[in-house]
């Protein structure tokens, strides 16, 4: 999976710039190097940078739309077997009538760990060896639906926290919901402040329960292309989905009553 990052011209720097984010959704900003002929680590971004950014969720994070994320099959020309991830054959090209509002799923990222080693250090059991020798830094982020375009959908993250839920330091709790799975009842863990929205249910599709830590962070939504290959992970009961479309559009200022057949 790919983001698209916007570049732009930086005065003050005297170079061309882009903004990416971490697996924490920390923005940093990357450089082109022409000796390199390549896009390598620059700065973190301070949050004086963006004058449009709030205080939302950790320390750094940005609220609002956060990068695109496109896949690379090709939908109008296919290639032979490129419909499905090569790591994992469970993640694969849906159909458009997959990304429904409360549908659950996950993206696998596959980076090249030694042009992102100077921005993560990475878990020894998230590297792997693919083509050639060459190491890969794999990563799962989970999202949720929450409005269907013609050519992608808008998703909100699922996140732990590093287990921490709310607690960790910069998470503002109004802005999340606890995220728990059907069979099972809402908790928050011990000394988690109370959280203003509803807990959301969720059915998933293997039958596992989720981390208790997890919650739904509606401060950043991301356009998720049709073409980006997915995991399903299960849905939102029914009766929960208008609460979490209903938040979100709060959180966002979004008017939500334009069909997906206007377009994105």
């Amino acid at each position: 999976m790919t983001t698209q990052p916007q570049q732009f011209w930086s005065e003050a720097d005297r170079r061309w710039l882009r903004t990416l984010f971490d697996t924490q959704y920390r923005p940093f900003h990357e450089h082109y190097d022409a000796v390199q002929q390549q896009w390598v680590f620059f700065r973190w971004v301070e949050r004086s940078d963006s004058p449009s950014a709030q205080q939302a969720g950790p320390a750094g994070y940005f609220r609002g739309e956060g990068p695109s994320i496109e896949g690379t099959y090709n939908l109008l020309n296919p290639a032979p077997n490129s419909n499905y991830e090569r790591l994992d054959r469970s993640y694969y090209v849906r159909h458009k009538d997959f990304f429904c509002p409360g549908k659950v799923f996950s993206v696998l990222f596959t980076e090249g760990a030694g042009n992102t080693a100077s921005v993560q250090n990475y878990k020894r059991d998230a590297i792997t060896v693919v083509m050639f020798g060459e190491m890969a830094h794999t990563q799962i982020r989970r999202f949720i639906v929450v409005y269907q375009k013609r050519e992608f959908c808008y998703a909100l993250p699922i996140f732990t926290y590093g287990k921490q839920g709310t607690m960790k330091p910069g998470v503002v709790p109004k802005e999340h919901a606890i995220a728990y799975s059907y069979g099972y009842q809402a908790a928050l863990l011990q000394g988690e402040a109370e959280l203003e929205k509803d807990p959301i249910c969720i059915v998933s599709t293997d039958g596992g329960p989720l981390s208790v830590a997890s919650r739904i962070y509606f401060g950043i939504h991301h356009p998720i292309q049709y073409n980006v290959k997915v995991k399903d992970l299960g849905y939102v009961v029914p009766n929960d989905v208008p609460k979490l479309t209903q938040y979100w559009a709060m959180e966002n200022g979004v008017i939500t009553n334009q069909g997906p057949e206007a377009g994105g």
